[in-house]
């Protein structure tokens, strides 16, 4: 049962780090549920500190600097990376000093320069992403790298500390803020940079791999067709059994057997990072972030759904089963497994 829980979160996250059309990746979808519940329960405290922070920023700065000072955010909403960039370079070495990690006030204060610097680095990250995942170049591949190796030493700063508030918080009675720290507190980053390099490049190749991949008509070569949107949609809407087949193993075949000797190194790496944050292995990382207790835990639950849904299952397989054997005779065998 373990390695079967393994194995499904090793082609979950396959699928999530390789597919197109999934760009939010977990740091971002961290960081919006953490404002989320900030927005809720804290918007005007939080709104208070930051304002405290801006006018204190602005109180200290050359006049003459002031009237030069380029707007943050753009108004017609662009993201300017190298803006954002200098502005969280700038941000960072104003990180409050931190006397208690037990002052719920001062877990406040930190957050409120947190959450500004981690905002603008996702949303670059995410534009860059994006720019590559719909134009593979080399160029936008090294953008890309290139933002990583800028992030990680903001990473590298924050995760201890947010380990060290999530140590006190976790007792916190405010249930709120016992959970941003506790996401906070989860994670993995690196201390060397040609790992997150190799990391990055790999992970491009992987995303190279998955879009580029092609099929070609078995009567003419010169005719491919990549998985989007041609392979995708042909997988919707056709009727025909030997052209179904030859989509989807004429894309599997092809694209499996590039994709396993980029993956394996990129899973071996994502492993050595993980255990050098006090992760047993990846799947261990991997199964926090579903919040359902530890590995043991976890596994008896999934255990436990299996067995819950495994009647309805039955029936869902038959009566498809059924319908195969309906649509395609002599296909499929009408007594077994699809």
């Amino acid at each position: 049962m373990k390695n079967f829980i393994i194995l499904l979160l090793f082609i979950s996250s396959s699928q999530f780090s390789i597919s197109s059309r999934k760009q939010n990746h977990y740091d971002q979808r961290q960081l919006e549920e953490i404002i989320e519940i900030l927005k809720i329960k804290f918007t005007d405290e939080l709104e208070e500190l930051i304002s405290t922070n801006h006018n204190i920023e602005h109180h200290n700065d050359n006049p003459k600097q002031s009237e030069n000072y380029e707007p943050e955010v753009d108004p017609n909403d662009h993201v300017d990376i190298k803006l954002w960039n200098k502005l969280n370079e700038k941000d960072i070495k104003k990180m409050p000093v931190i006397d208690d990690y037990s002052d719920e006030a001062m877990a406040m204060q930190w957050l409120a320069w947190y959450i500004p610097i981690a905002k603008r680095y996702s949303q670059v990250g995410a534009l860059l992403n994006w720019n590559y995942e719909t134009n593979i170049t080399k160029e936008n591949q090294a953008a890309m790298t290139t933002q990583n190796l800028i992030r990680s030493p903001f990473s590298r700063l924050v995760l201890p500390i947010a380990k060290k508030f999530n140590e006190h918080m976790k007792y916190s009675k405010d249930d709120d803020l016992k959970r941003i720290f506790g996401r906070l507190a989860t994670g993995a980053t690196s201390d060397n940079n040609d790992d997150v390099k190799r990391t990055s490049k790999l992970h491009g190749q992987l995303e190279d791999i998955y879009s580029t991949t092609k099929v070609c008509e078995l009567n003419d070569n010169k005719k491919c067709y990549t998985f989007s949107p041609y392979i995708e949609r042909l997988m919707q809407i056709e009727k025909d059994y030997d052209r179904l087949l030859w989509a989807w193993k004429g894309w599997h075949d092809g694209c499996g057997n590039k994709i396993r000797s980029v993956y394996l190194p990129y899973i071996d790496l994502l492993n050595k990072n993980v255990k050098e944050n006090g992760y047993h292995d990846l799947a261990e990382h991997w199964i926090e972030d579903y919040e359902m207790g530890n590995v043991t835990e976890f596994e008896d639950t999934i255990d436990q759904i299996l067995k819950d849904i495994m009647p309805l299952y039955e029936q869902l397989h038959a009566y498809v089963r059924g319908r195969l054997c309906s649509k395609y005779q002599n296909r499929f065998d009408c007594d077994g497994p699809i």
